[in-house]
């Protein structure tokens, strides 16, 4: 083996340690042979002698070269001691007694150096929201949309023209030839004779008439 740098830590006796563990050494057993330390903090070891010889204890990280002897003298039989020791190395370090061959009889055991683990307090569920309620959306109802057609434009209101009813023209009358009077024809010219005489006799009354009553007015 390499040669072994001794740790310069001071061992000393710790009133209230942080971490206690108990050792136990016979013919040729160290118990229990497996421990867990922290790193970094004081480990407080309570070994006790219950063997028959002196025994001793050392711890050592041999991948670092550190190598410590907890105890300057041996334990006699039926001895207790305390000791304090602050692991500085993470790692499988080894356990063993120095006396004689001790160690190659068996009496040798690990140490697991971690990092103290901090327990991570369990997340508190938090109430999984309800998923929203989907809302049916009213379609809207298709009103149909009535057209309205255009209204028919009046057409122009035709008046019916009156139709002229052609009065009936009295037949030309042919003047008879002289020498040959027309059968009847005196008879009519005496009637108008008459006719116009009448007339003319009324419309002379009634200009009297007329200008008699202007004048007494």
């Amino acid at each position: 083996m390499g040669t072994r740098r001794a740790s310069t830590r001071s061992l000393v006796p710790v009133t209230a340690p942080d971490t206690s563990v108990a050792i136990t050494l016979t013919e040729f057993t160290i118990t229990p042979a497996s421990i867990t330390v922290p790193l970094g903090e004081p480990v407080t070891f309570v070994v006790t002698n219950a063997g028959g010889a002196q025994h001793n204890l050392v711890v050592e990280l041999e991948s670092r070269g550190i190598e410590q002897r907890l105890f300057a003298t041996n334990l006699l039989p039926g001895e207790t001691r305390r000791v304090t020791f602050t692991f500085d190395a993470s790692g499988n370090w080894e356990m063993y007694c120095p006396v004689g061959n001790h160690r190659a009889l068996g009496m040798q055991g690990t140490i697991q150096v971690a990092e103290r683990t901090t327990p991570t307090p369990a997340p508190t569920a938090q109430p999984t929201p309800s998923p929203p309620v989907a809302t049916a959306t009213p379609v809207p109802t298709a009103v149909p949309t009535v057209v309205s057609s255009p209204s028919p434009t009046a057409g122009p209101v035709t008046t019916p023209t009156p139709v002229s009813t052609p009065r009936a023209t009295p037949p030309f009358q042919v003047a008879p030839r002289s020498g040959q009077p027309q059968a009847g024809s005196s008879g009519i010219v005496v009637a108008l004779g008459l006719a116009l005489l009448t007339g003319g006799l009324l419309l002379t009354a009634r200009r009297r008439g007329k200008h008699s009553g202007t004048t007494s007015g």
